[in-house]
């Protein structure tokens, strides 16, 4: 009988099942545990030669303690990569020698949802040193921070031997833990089982999410432009109407992809002039088209516009307008007045909005989509109080100055690349970079590059 009872106990654990040991608890530290083998659906959470073995709940500190994790040794400086997707809920960096780093990470969607990763003795070293004194650079990337959102496989770290481990060699501590709270507490699983089927990668994938603007490619090749916490299909023809190219495009992974709800196909901007395969021609403006004549354009001060081949398809995310603008104002027109160098931008609501240079740049625009006008522009429409706002840097525009900062502009605050680790992790790597005075800069609010 007896037999049978542990056989039978035996075949619960092997395949999952929740019948094993109720609320345990580790008499020396209070923590919670549980020894139901569960498989979490996750990346190995290091890159790099890692050997291991089940070390779960034996001694520490003299048998005062369980061990309550997995110690995954190998190199320090080992990138160390997040096992799903989540948000960092505690991070930890070491202010005095031996105090340690560590970072936890809660995933909150998908089948890993409500399961923690915790990640100790994160690296303090300077590389090819034992000094504690790498903290600052070499512990976590720039942006890993409480709140970000991270990615399966993203890279958070970097292995080492912080903490306790200074003594014992480098090598990750790794938990799961269930329903923490703030990445601590909850109950602890042995991470064993999820360690041995997970999925290995060579390198950390491409960090994220990326910000607002930005024009992300996927795994299969299509391009798509971040649109808050959705994305939008883009075509070329509607790429490159836009001021986009493809070499703008950094690369997403489908964990990415999927953390993004899929929305309408990006349409041609505002005061695009496009052909369509017929020949006709059509004037984008307030969201809508109609279809405008050369001398209506003329009209308008565009007598020879800059003009954009584009699909029906890619022009029926527009509705069709009946009448063509009856002023050179139009929701979308770049105008100036003869003899002046001042551009202005006509917004949604009619507005008139300052344009200079860099904002001109950004969006691919040139002197050929300016409307000349002869008569002074007024300041703003009738009824307003106060002129429009100056355009800003386009979202997604990557951005360097004459000092060298370099950064990603994005709901007008300027997200910092720190170096060229976070160049390559997020994907930035050979892309084309807008170059712009410091000031622009300076004037901007800064703001981390991952996500929040």
């Amino acid at each position: 009988m007896l037999r049978r009872l542990a056989l039978s106990a035996a075949l619960a654990l092997t395949l999952g099942t929740a019948g094993a040991a109720g609320a345990l608890v580790d008499p020396g530290t209070g923590q919670g545990y549980e020894t139901a083998r569960v498989v979490v659906p996750m990346v190995f959470p290091v890159v790099g030669p890692t050997s291991f073995s089940d070390n779960f709940l034996v001694c520490r500190s003299g048998c005062a303690r369980m061990h309550m994790g997995q110690d995954l040794m190998g190199p320090k400086l080992s990138p160390l990569v997040a096992a799903f997707d989540g948000v960092v809920t505690s991070l930890k960096r070491e202010t005095t020698p031996g105090a340690g780093n560590y970072v936890a990470i809660t995933s909150d969607r998908g089948p890993t949802a409500g399961w923690t990763a915790v990640y100790v003795h994160v690296n303090n070293d300077s590389p090819g040193t034992d000094d504690g004194r790498g903290t600052s650079a070499w512990a976590f990337p720039a942006g890993i921070a409480v709140g970000a959102r991270v990615l399966a496989g993203q890279l958070v770290g970097w292995r080492g031997d912080s903490g306790n481990a200074e003594g014992t060699g480098p090598h990750l501590h790794f938990e799961l833990r269930k329903d923490a709270r703030y990445g601590w507490g909850g109950t602890v699983y042995n991470a064993f089982p999820s360690l041995s089927a997970a999925r290995r990668i060579a390198a950390p994938t491409p960090s994220g999410p990326h910000p607002d603007g930005s024009l992300l490619r996927h795994p299969n090749g299509l391009l798509f432009q971040v649109d808050g916490t959705g994305k939008r299909p883009i075509s070329s023809g509607v790429l490159a109407a836009n001021g986009l190219t493809e070499a703008d495009a950094v690369p997403m992974t489908a964990a990415e992809s999927l953390g993004y709800g899929t929305r309408p196909a990006v349409a041609p901007r505002d005061g695009t002039v496009a052909t369509d395969p017929a020949g006709a021609r059509w004037l984008v403006t307030g969201g809508t088209r109609v279809q405008v004549s050369g001398e209506q354009l003329a009209a308008l001060g565009r007598p020879s516009p800059r003009t954009w081949p584009l699909t029906d398809p890619e022009l029926a995310t527009l509705p069709v307008a009946q009448a063509a603008p009856d002023s050179p104002l139009y929701p979308g027109a770049l105008v100036r007045t003869d003899g002046s160098t001042d551009v202005s931008y006509v917004d949604r609501d009619g507005v008139l909005r300052p344009v200079d240079a860099v904002a001109m740049a950004s969006r691919g625009w040139t002197d050929a989509d300016v409307a000349v006008l002869p008569a002074a522009l007024p300041a703003l429409r009738s009824g307003d109080a106060w002129p429009g706002r100056p355009l800003p840097i386009r979202d997604g525009a990557l951005v360097q100055t004459p000092s060298h900062l370099v950064g990603v502009v994005s709901g007008g605050t300027f997200r910092r690349i720190w170096d060229a680790r976070q160049v390559k992790a997020y994907g930035y790597t050979g892309k084309p970079r807008l170059y712009v005075p410091d000031a622009v800069v300076q004037a901007l609010p800064t703001g981390e590059l991952t996500g929040r």
